[in-house]
């Protein structure tokens, strides 16, 4: 009976340990459902500002998983995206994820991830992020602000809060925030082995960079930059595009205007996957 009861807390141990990981302590998004747009809306405050793309080169969007006994690290290969500036500040996102470019650290994983039971790539090819409020907000981690925006995975949208640590430097932008979400929020519920079930909790990280040096004020007299288009001699003006010719290009700059409608907060606990639902 001892030797039985030793063994079930040795196993208890291994577990516990093997299950916390790089996930333990990270912060938790807030996840609600976005409300309906009403039938008229209200006059909304606008923000403005300049629109600098990310450098594919040196961003990267990881996320780590796990089941009871171990983590797996995996990243999304191919995204695009862009940080709205005003006055030294960034004051918006937007980012297009290419799902069918995770991998992890296993092959085998890295397609079953991709098939119907996790991401189906194949149904969901995009996930997609924009922002909707940026606001300066110290936290006891280290982070200088709170971005809420919407998130679109798999085939689900629930308007997300976290925590990141933005800066604006001479020469370029940097983002950097890591937060956990519940896969099953997004209609991600396959549960795994019987004796090794997956976790709901899945860790983003993301590490983003937007260089500014190669995209000067356009006069307001100018013509705009042209999409598609990459300044010559700027940084990664020679460096494959992952970006379509219709959107904008590495190291060009447009003026946009993005919008601020506030974000309504219940008291209720973070909203359960209710649109999209549970696809099985």
């Amino acid at each position: 009976m001892r030797l039985l009861l030793a063994s079930s807390l040795i196993v208890l141990s291994f577990t516990t340990a093997c299950g916390e990981g790089e996930m333990k302590d990270k912060p938790t998004a807030e996840v609600v459902t976005p409300e309906p747009t009403p039938p008229v809306e209200e006059p909304k405050a606008e923000v403005t500002g300049t629109a600098y793309a990310a450098d594919l080169a040196t961003s990267k969007i990881e996320w780590v998983g796990a089941k009871i006994t171990k983590e797996h690290p995996g990243t999304f290969g191919k995204f695009e995206g862009s940080a709205l500036i005003n006055e030294g500040k960034v004051v918006g996102a937007d980012f297009s994820v290419e799902t069918a470019t995770l991998s992890s650290d296993d092959p085998k994983l890295t397609e079953h991830l991709q098939s119907p039971d996790f991401f189906d790539v194949a149904q969901f090819p995009k996930a997609t992020f924009t922002s909707r409020n940026v606001v300066e907000k110290a936290t006891p981690e280290g982070a200088t602000h709170e971005v809420t925006g919407d998130l679109e995975l798999h085939g689900v949208k629930k308007t997300i809060t976290f925590p990141a640590t933005i800066a604006v430097a001479a020469d370029k932008a940097t983002t950097k925030a890591e937060f956990k979400i519940n896969r099953k929020d997004f209609g991600i519920v396959y549960p795994g082995k019987p004796d090794d079930l997956i976790k709901d909790d899945v860790l983003i990280k993301l590490d983003l960079s937007f260089p500014l040096a190669a995209a000067p004020a356009t006069p307001a007299d100018a013509t705009p930059a042209t999409p598609g288009n990459t300044p010559a001699g700027a940084p990664g003006a020679d460096k494959p595009k992952l970006v379509a010719p219709a959107k904008v290009a590495p190291q060009t700059t447009k003026d946009v205007t993005i919008s601020d409608e506030p974000v309504k907060k219940g008291d209720a606990p973070p909203a359960k996957a209710t649109q999209g639902g549970a696809r099985r």
